[in-house]
């Protein structure tokens, strides 16, 4: 397969995830939430997240390792074969400590835990065999395996949702779909890998390669640490407060949106992460490629971010009818300051990850829990979910500042002084921007479009988006 066809392959897998995910985030989640009540909702998410952060004891790196081992040698079916009854292994062990957990945290509705723990297991089920898909570069195929079980559920749900029926939602139901959808989705993945006469398994070669745990574990502490790291305040916040639930819904339906922004770093990140890796393995500069990415994703978070703040109510109120409040609306409008801060995050972290500095990202990920887990403890008692938010935001600002002088240290590369300033700059004429905006009394959506337009316009002037850069840069 050339350079350019897998390239392409690669960027239809992310451009039609990230497509599936919007319609789920906004017109699915969003939905089930009005449906069932925030608090329903958040006892719910306050559940998903916790079976998502112990969800690395179910896959501690054995995909990737797949993938890897199929690249090489497609036909060592005695090593595959070891790999899938470790997984099941695995994947009994975290049924049982994620159970256990959830006893000792008091997670009360033990059938939605056991529910979402199943779903989680489903979950890392199905992308196991999708990388035998990878593995033997069906990626088309990955395609459609990569979205399936959101498809099928999407196309289940907007009649329930959107016409007027006399089904009641609940959680529980919510979450059995969920099941439903990801077990018929790996049913299918398996029956198509059978019909292709891929081998992933052979009942007599039962071999259990626990040395192989050994060389993912640090990539796996890695990927726990990030997870706990974005995802322990959700916890935090039903287990501290008394009316846990309803806040934690709350945080969940302004959270929302700052996990659909964040996509577009991903994305970018995904991109940016090869071409880096490739002028580290060849030796050469990176501090160009750093800067011109640094810039253009924080810029245009910036934007995201003042545009969020300022057209808060408006868009809480489009989005949540009648439960939106002015809470919310802060909550949401502190949390997308996170958006410059992911940026940031994401482009550092690329690059320490393609240097291979595992220990080092470790660190970073530790400390990073470490501040949110304590700022969490400290803000919540008294200002709940918007506490949550102020801890996501401050957390984020000093590991981004600690990735800062890392790159610096290691790299000897720094940002010349003039990008801070014309950052801070144009951070100075978003906010102006959109505080005359906002006194004009004209339609918020017009007011919204003219703010989009003349900040894109501004950041062309400073050449924050050249487009010309950025096309060189991604061929």
């Amino acid at each position: 397969m050339t350079n350019k066809k897998f390239a392409g392959q690669v960027t239809l897998l992310l451009l039609v995830n990230v497509f599936v995910k919007l319609i789920w985030i906004f017109f699915i989640e969003r939905k089930v939430q009005l449906s069932v009540g925030f608090a329903q909702y958040g006892t719910y998410y306050s559940i998903l997240n916790y079976t998502l952060i112990l969800s690395i004891i179910n896959d501690p790196g054995l995909n990737n390792f797949l993938i890897n081992q199929l690249s090489k040698d497609k036909s060592d079916v005695k090593q595959i074969s070891g790999l899938l009854y470790l997984k099941i292994i695995l994947s009994i062990l975290y049924l049982v400590i994620t159970l256990v957990g959830s006893f000792i945290l008091g997670l009360e509705d033990y059938q939605l835990v056991f529910l979402l723990i199943m779903y989680q297991i489903g979950y890392s089920l199905l992308t196991y065999f999708r990388s035998f898909l990878k593995g033997h570069q069906l990626l088309n195929i990955d395609v459609i395996f990569s979205v399936l079980d959101k498809s099928i559920l999407i196309v289940f749900f907007i009649p329930l949702l959107y016409l007027n029926t006399a089904f009641i939602w609940t959680i529980k139901f919510y979450a059995i779909a969920q099941l439903l959808a990801v077990i018929i989705s790996l049913l299918i993945c398996i029956y198509y890998l059978n019909k292709r006469k891929i081998s992933v398994f052979v009942r007599k070669h039962i071999l259990f390669d626990f040395q192989l745990i050994k060389s993912v574990f640090p990539f796996a502490v890695f990927a726990f640490l990030v997870v706990a790291y974005n995802r322990v305040d959700v916890i935090m916040l039903d287990k501290i407060l008394d009316n846990g639930a309803h806040e934690t819904g709350v945080y969940a339906a302004a959270y929302r949106f700052l996990d659909a922004a964040t996509m577009f770093s991903i994305l970018f990140a995904s991109f940016l992460y090869p071409v880096i890796g490739k002028l580290i393995n060849n030796k050469k500069q990176i501090e160009v490629i750093v800067k011109q990415s640094f810039v253009f994703l924080v810029s245009a978070s910036l934007i995201l971010a003042f545009a969020s703040w300022f057209y808060r109510n408006p868009l809480m109120q489009l989005f949540y009818l009648e439960k939106a409040t002015e809470n919310l609306a802060l909550i949401f409008g502190v949390l997308m300051f996170c958006l410059p801060l992911i940026a940031l995050y994401y482009v550092f972290s690329t690059l320490f990850t393609a240097k291979n500095s595992l220990k080092l990202l470790n660190f970073i990920s530790a400390m990073g829990l470490l501040i949110n887990v304590g700022l969490n403890l400290l803000l919540i008692p008294n200002y709940q979910a918007l506490g949550a938010a102020l801890s996501s935001l401050l957390s984020f600002a000093i590991v981004g500042l600690l990735y800062s002088v890392l790159y610096y240290t290691y790299f000897k590369y720094s940002f010349e002084p003039i990008i801070w300033i014309k950052l801070l700059l144009y951070a100075g004429l978003l906010c102006l921007l959109g505080s005359l905006l906002t006194k004009i009394s004209i339609n918020w959506v017009f007011s919204l479009v003219i703010y989009f337009s003349l900040s894109t316009i501004v950041g062309v002037f400073f050449r924050f988006f050249d487009v010309k850069k950025i096309r060189k840069m991604i061929s």
